[in-house]
C-alpha cells in the first residue's frame, strides 16, 4: 500500500503507526508496515500485563514510560539528532533512538492501546504528547523519558527549541490532528533534505507532503525548485502554475518567476 493509498482508507490518520511507516517508505529496504505493527501489538500486550490493579492513572502512566523508556530502551538522540533514521519509525525501534516526534508516535501508539486518549502536540520546536482525561490535559515528552510537562515547562521548552523566537502562548498546547502530525514528520524530512541539496529525497518528501496537504502551495513552489535543480524545467512550471492558482491568481514575483522559465 503506498501513502495515496493509506490516506484513501483512513484521511485521519488514526492508523497513526502505520501512516508514519508509509510516508517514510522512499528510506525502507521493506515498506510493508506489518513488521512494525506486530511489533507495536506485542508491546502492547506486554504492557497491558503490566498495568496496576485497581485502576490507578498515575502508576499507569508511569508504567508506561518505565516499560518504553527503561525496559525497551527508547531515548531521545541528542547525538546525532538530524540523522534522517530518527525520523523512520521502524529504524526507532531497532536502534531505539528517535526524534521528538517518532518516539511521540510510538509513546501515542501504546497509551491507545491500553485505553487512553492520546495525542500530539506540535510545540515550535519541539513535540510532546498529551492525554485527555476528565480533569483536562496532561502533558508528556516522549523524547525525555516520558516525563510530565507541565505549562511553565512547555514554555521553557519552546523557548531553548527556538532560542527564544518564539514567544509562548498556552494556546501552543492544543492536541493536534493525527495528519497534522504525520504532515510533520515528514516535513521535518523535507527540510533536512532541501537544506542539504538532497534533490533525490526532497522530491519524494514534498510530494508525500502534497499528499498531505494538497493545497499548500508553498510546498508546491519547493517541488518546483527541487525540479529545477533536477533539470526538471517543464515539471517545475507545472508545479507553479498549480501555486499560484491556489494562490489566488495574484503573485507578481510567482508570475515573473514563471515567465523567466517560459523564456528559458
Amino acid at each position: 500500500m503506498s501513502l495515496h493509498d493509506y490516506l484513501r482508507e483512513d484521511p485521519a490518520c488514526r492508523r497513526l503507526a502505520e501512516g508514519a511507516v508509509h510516508c517514510v517508505a522512499p528510506l525502507l529496504e521493506d515498506p510493508d508496515p506489518e513488521l512494525v505493527l506486530d511489533q507495536l501489538e506485542e508491546w502492547s500486550s506486554e504492557l497491558a500485563a503490566r498495568m496496576p490493579l485497581p485502576w490507578d492513572l498515575d502508576e499507569a502512566v508511569e508504567r508506561l514510560n518505565i516499560f518504553l523508556f527503561h525496559e525497551l530502551g527508547l531515548e531521545g538522540d541528542r547525538a546525532t539528532y538530524d540523522d534522517p533514521r530518527n525520523a523512520v519509525l521502524p529504524e526507532v525501534m531497532r536502534r531505539r533512538r528517535g526524534m521528538p516526534i517518532a518516539l511521540s508516535i510510538l509513546w501515542i501508539d501504546q497509551a491507545r492501546r491500553l485505553g487512553f486518549e492520546a495525542a500530539g502536540v506540535g510545540l515550535p520546536g519541539h513535540f510532546i504528547t498529551a492525554l485527555q482525561l476528565p480533569g483536562g490535559l496532561r502533558f508528556f515528552d516522549p523524547f525525555h523519558g516520558g516525563s510530565e510537562v507541565d505549562e511553565p515547562q512547555a514554555e521553557t521548552l519552546v523557548r531553548g527549541a527556538t532560542r527564544g523566537r518564539v514567544p509562548f502562548h498556552p494556546e501552543l498546547l492544543c492536541p493536534t490532528s493525527d495528519r497534522a502530525v504525520l504532515t510533520r514528520l515528514v516535513r521535518n524530512l523535507h527540510l533536512r533534505f532541501f537544506r542539504g541539496g538532497e534533490w533525490d529525497e526532497a522530491l519524494w518528501t514534498a510530494t508525500h507532503l502534497l499528499l498531505l496537504e494538497p493545497g499548500d502551495p508553498q510546498t508546491l513552489k519547493e517541488r518546483a525548485v527541487v525540479h529545477l535543480k533536477r533539470g526538471e524545467a517543464d515539471r517545475a512550471l507545472k508545479d507553479l502554475e498549480s501555486a499560484l492558482h491556489l494562490s489566488g491568481g495574484a503573485d507578481e514575483e510567482l508570475e515573473q518567476w514563471m515567465d523567466q522559465l517560459r523564456r528559458g
